[in-house]
């Protein structure tokens, strides 16, 4: 999600978002027992990370409510999806 804020065209930075968390997810299996899996996972997370993001985009009645939306509904997003994903690929 953080790869978003750079001053990037929108597809580029999805799409660089996706390589940073797939990357990050073949960095954490290569550190457990996950190996190659990891990075499904990693990829799987920003996926929902990126979901919560646009989803939290849409409220906009306050900056604080926003701000706080936006850190809050990508990991709510994320989380179940990772977990269950984090199961069935252990």
């Amino acid at each position: 999600v953080l790869v978003r804020a750079l001053p990037l065209p929108a597809p580029v930075s999805v799409v660089a978002a996706l390589a940073v968390a797939a990357g990050a997810g073949a960095v954490a299996g290569a550190a457990t027992d996950l190996g190659a899996k990891g990075a499904v996972l990693g990829l799987a997370a920003g996926v929902c990370a990126l979901i919560g993001l646009r989803v939290a985009s849409y409220d906009y009645p306050s900056r604080f409510v926003h701000m706080t939306a936006g850190v809050a509904l990508p990991l709510t997003a994320a989380a179940p999806a990772v977990y269950v994903l984090g199961r069935v690929l252990a």
